[in-house]
């Protein structure tokens, strides 16, 4: 959910305008792009490659972003050669124009191999034993029907976006050479399945994908196909892994702007997790729903996209709990939670 921080030291004093590349290091360029979000944009990344470009996430499907990157490519990149096309991970803002990139530039698309699979499933019309799935998945979570059915009709942002069949697999601790300067592969998870950051040592910059933002948390949902998976667990060991980097590394978030102070921002996000389990240990002094305690964290006035985000973030809060052994779980039509 969209928990507010404090802004960081944000060293990069121009604003950038939407679709007009920036340079923010020597080589590396911010193109913002819009998206049709409550986080209204996207930073993707356009680094300067030998003769050509390497591009780092693609932006929303959807005729804005296809005028924008007509643009982009002919008048910034002059029609040079894209070289690579790197997905951070499956989220339509992030992968969304992948098709329609790669198949434009006939660059291939490289992702981690848990991002690619899974968007195979989220980018598809679910099965029947799917909406089953995630039909029981709310009720047990103790939704109304009538929220059930909203969520079920919501229409999934990834809808009209196509899917490269193919593409170059990418691993934690491989090294990419862009423009003969070695860029390190970080992978976590959380967020998503298998996250890709790119740590450019030599320089000291992060690449982070949304793995951490500078004003607000990325979303740490469970899902219903895996409704035990502990991974607020995965995401706050992610931010301990990012915390070993130099004090000195500059951040180029996905949403934002970029900021020095990764430790102070991870400490922060940490600070911000706790909070919300300490809410749920007190709340759940007796037994509750899943529900009851998604609105004792989130509120009842929730739009339906939202709603669907803090389901997810209530189960990871809970899951995390139950894998520290501070919770129990009365399993029944609607689960009931209570601390132990």
């Amino acid at each position: 959910m969209l928990q507010r921080a404090k802004v960081l030291h944000a060293p990069i004093k121009t604003k950038p305008d939407f679709g007009i590349p920036l340079e923010v290091s020597k080589g590396i360029f911010l193109l913002k792009m819009p998206i049709p979000f409550a986080l209204d944009h996207i930073n993707l990344w356009l680094l300067r490659d030998l003769d050509g470009w390497t591009i780092v996430d693609t932006g929303f499907y959807c005729e804005e972003s296809i005028q924008i990157w007509e643009d982009v490519l002919s008048n910034f990149c002059q029609r040079e050669t894209i070289h690579k096309v790197i997905v951070t991970h499956f989220h339509p803002d992030h992968l969304g124009m992948a098709h329609w990139l790669t198949k434009k530039t006939q660059a291939p698309l490289y992702m981690s191999r848990a991002e690619f699979l899974t968007a195979q499933q989220a980018y598809q019309e679910p099965t029947p034993a799917q909406t089953l799935a995630r039909v029981e998945f709310y009720q047990h979570f103790g939704l109304s029907e009538e929220d059930i059915s909203s969520l079920i009709k919501r229409r999934p942002s990834s809808e009209d976006a196509q899917l490269p069949a193919t593409y170059w697999r990418l691993e934690a601790e491989q090294h990419l050479d862009i423009n003969h300067e070695k860029w390190r592969v970080l992978s976590f998870a959380g967020h998503s399945p298998e996250h890709l950051c790119l740590h450019l040592v030599s320089r000291d910059i992060l690449i982070a994908g949304d793995q951490v933002l500078p004003t607000i948390s990325p979303n740490i949902s469970v899902a219903y196909s895996e409704p035990d998976a502990n991974v607020l667990g995965a995401y706050l060991d992610s931010l301990l892994s990012l915390a070993r980097l130099d004090v000195s590394t500059r951040v180029l978030p996905s949403h934002g702007v970029i900021f020095d102070g990764l430790q102070e921002r991870v400490n922060d996000l940490r600070l911000g997790h706790e909070k919300g389990l300490e809410q749920i240990r007190q709340f759940c002094k007796q037994p509750r729903s899943g529900r009851a305690v998604m609105e004792e964290m989130f509120g009842t006035r929730l739009s339906v996209l939202n709603k669907f985000l803090a389901v997810g973030e209530a189960k990871a809060h809970l899951n995390f709990l139950m894998a520290k052994q501070e919770l129990s779980l009365k399993e029944a039509t609607v689960d009931q939670y209570q601390i132990i």
